[in-house]
């Protein structure tokens, strides 16, 4: 096969166009963000707590065009949030069985949210308004034997915008009661593990787990969302002393569902069902 010749003065393989502007945007930012927390010890099996933080997702540089006669960058705003938070943790069974719940109510002022521009391709981001969010979590653990233990976690969640106008693609529209991205609303993960010894040096290991996801959205039209599913693992395997193998599988039941999405269009579809063996 005949080989080509590289061309002795090759041009750049990226034309890059310098900012001659005069004006360069600049950015700086600070906050103060206190937390206080109660706890209030009902016996010696049950805490009761209630906490108040204050958070802050700092500012930055977004591009605004592709346009060189138009100023290459622009400076968001800060976004702070106020978090409240009511919570019990309990004990049973001499710690074997442990159950947390908390409540929550969050909101978002002066939320950060990014916006695409076509045909540019570029991601915008702006200062557009409030958020709020409120929901339950459940924490449990139960330690069943000596090689055998349980854990639960759920949460429901309310996650909705407020009242502000958004843009993308040229098209406005009102945000108010939206759900918010990538904010399932609800999910719920069970998993078992069992650590069974064979003899002084050797293991026998099992481990499962269980999760379901509930309705997501993946833009702020909410016109691209997944419906809720369900997803299964699991591994079996051999401890020697510090050595492990492990055979396992993700996604067992060969769920399709969307991983993430965006509102241009683009869909990416989660792992199918896998096999694997891992050693350690």
């Amino acid at each position: 096969m005949p080989i080509s010749k590289a061309p002795s003065n090759p041009g750049p393989a990226v034309t890059a166009q310098p900012d001659k502007s005069e004006n360069v945007t600049f950015a700086s930012f600070n906050a103060f963000s206190p937390k206080a927390a109660l706890d209030y010890q009902l016996n010696d099996r049950h805490l009761a707590f209630i906490s108040y933080s204050k958070g802050f997702r700092a500012g930055g540089l977004s591009p605004i065009a592709t346009d060189p006669s138009q100023p290459p960058l622009i400076a968001y705003q800060p976004e702070y949030s106020s978090n409240y938070e009511l919570g019990f943790k309990n004990n049973y069974y001499s710690n074997r069985l442990l159950i947390n719940t908390t409540f929550f109510y969050s909101t978002i002022d002066n939320a950060q949210m990014p916006s695409l521009v076509m045909p540019d391709a570029i991601i915008v981001t702006k200062n557009l308004g409030k958020l709020h969010s409120s929901g339950i979590e459940l924490e449990a653990s139960l330690q069943a034997s000596k090689t055998i233990s349980i854990q639960y976690n759920a949460g429901i969640t309310s996650a909705l915008f407020d009242n502000f106008n958004y843009a993308s693609n040229g098209t406005e529209f009102n945000v108010k009661d939206k759900h918010q991205i990538f904010t399932p609303d609800a999910t719920s993960f069970l998993a078992f593990h069992l650590n069974q010894p064979l003899s002084n040096k050797i293991h026998l290991l099992l481990n499962t787990d269980w999760k379901y996801t509930g309705t997501t959205y993946f833009d702020i039209a909410n016109s691209i969302k997944q419906s809720p599913y369900n997803t299964l693992n699991g591994s079996l395997g051999i401890q020697y002393q510090k050595m492990q193998v492990l055979f396992w599988t993700r996604n067992i039941t060969d769920m399709h569902y969307i991983n993430y999405a965006y509102d241009f269009g683009a869909v990416h579809l989660a792992e199918p069902k896998r096999l694997g063996i891992t050693a350690s």
